[in-house]
C-alpha cells in the first residue's frame, strides 16, 4: 500500500500495535501514546494483571509472501480440464484468479497480457499453510525458519512511515535490569522508547524460511481440486 507498511497495518496501526504490545514482557512500554490519532482505547492494565503469559505472534514479512506465487498456466493447467467437464468450482476459481492475473498485468511492468507467465502473490494462503502445517504447537515443523522473540514495533503516527514496522539495527548491547515489578520503568538517558531494556520492547516472532517458494502453488491446487 505505501513503501514501507502493508494493507492491514496501514488501515489500523493502533490495532497492529496493540496486538505486537500483548508480546511483550512490559505491554506498556510498546503501547502507542494515550490519545494518539483514531483510538479511544484504554491503557493496558499492569504486568500482574495480565499474568505471566504473554500473545504469541507470528509474523511473515511480504518479503517471505511475495516470492510464493501462483502462475496463470499452473492454474490453466489444472482447472481447464476441469472446467469442461462441467465443475463449477473449477468456473468459479478461474474467474477469479484470471481478474487477479489481469489486475497484476495492468498495475505492474513486465508482464505480457494474457501470459502464461504471469504471478499473483500467495500472502494469506502462506499464513494459513504454516498454521496448518504446525497447528497450535511452537515447535516448527521441518523446513519452515522461524526467527523467536524479535522487538519490532509499529509506527503509529508518522506521516510518511505509517504502519510501517520498525526494528533496532544497532549493535548495542541489552541493558541488564531488576525483575522485580516497578523497577526501571522510566526511559533511561540515551535510549528513547527503551530499545536496549531487557523487559521492554515486543517480542514477535518472525518467519524467515518456508518448505520452498515453488512449493505452495501446488499444495494449493492439490488441495482444492483434490487432483
Amino acid at each position: 500500500m505505501t513503501p514501507v507498511a502493508e494493507f492491514n497495518a496501514l488501515a489500523d496501526p493502533i490495532a497492529a500495535a496493540r496486538i505486537y504490545a500483548l508480546t511483550s514482557p512490559t505491554p506498556q512500554s510498546t503501547m502507542p501514546p494515550f490519545g494518539a490519532p483514531t483510538t479511544s482505547l484504554n491503557d493496558y492494565p499492569p504486568p500482574a494483571h495480565l499474568g505471566a503469559q504473554r500473545l504469541r505472534v507470528v509474523k511473515f514479512p511480504l518479503d517471505i509472501t511475495t516470492r510464493h506465487s501462483l502462475r496463470r498456466d499452473e492454474v490453466l493447467a489444472t482447472v481447464e480440464p476441469l472446467r469442461a467437464q462441467g465443475s463449477p468450482l473449477a468456473e468459479w476459481v478461474m474467474a477469479f484468479t484470471e481478474q487477479s492475473f489481469r489486475t497484476t498485468e495492468a498495475l505492474n511492468v513486465g508482464f505480457e497480457e494474457g501470459g502464461g507467465g504471469t504471478w499473483v502473490s500467495l500472502h494469506d494462503p502462506v499464513v494459513l499453510w504454516y498454521a496448518v502445517a504446525t497447528g497450535s504447537g511452537e515447535k516448527e515443523m521441518e523446513g519452515w525458519e522461524v526467527v523467536r522473540g524479535e522487538d519490532i514495533r509499529v509506527e503509529t503516527v508518522g506521516q510518511w512511515t505509517r504502519g510501517m514496522c520498525v526494528v533496532d539495527g544497532r549493535d548495542r548491547k541489552k541493558r541488564v535490569e531488576a525483575e522485580a515489578e516497578g523497577e526501571g520503568e522510566e526511559e533511561v538517558e540515551g535510549d528513547m522508547g527503551d530499545w536496549l531494556s531487557g523487559r521492554k520492547g515486543n517480542r514477535v516472532d518472525r518467519c524467515v524460511g518456508t518448505p520452498g517458494d515453488g512449493v505452495l502453488a501446488g499444495v494449493l491446487l492439490r488441495t482444492v481440486f483434490g487432483v
